[in-house]
């Protein structure tokens, strides 16, 4: 599990600018998570790589990871479970 940050520039009279990319690995994260309600990868710097491979600078990010609740689990009531209908 990854996540791909595309970094571009922004400009206001011609098209934006593409400046590389960096990954971040979050399947440690993701376990993590599920395991103990929540996870987090503390702010730190992530290299940026242009298409060429060549290092184009530098991104700081931080990451939060708390599983959803699944909303359609079904709830018990006395033994019996209520249902949609």
């Amino acid at each position: 599990y990854k996540l791909i940050l595309k970094i571009m520039d922004h400009d206001t009279f011609s098209s934006d600018d593409y400046l590389g990319q960096s990954t971040i690995y979050l399947k440690e994260l993701l376990e993590l998570g599920v395991e103990n309600g929540k996870a987090e990868i503390h702010p730190q710097k992530y290299s940026i790589v242009a298409s060429d491979q060549t290092f184009s600078g530098e991104i700081q990010v931080g990451i939060t990871f708390t599983p959803k609740e699944d909303a359609n689990a079904e709830e018990e009531f006395g033994g019996w479970k209520e249902s949609d209908y």
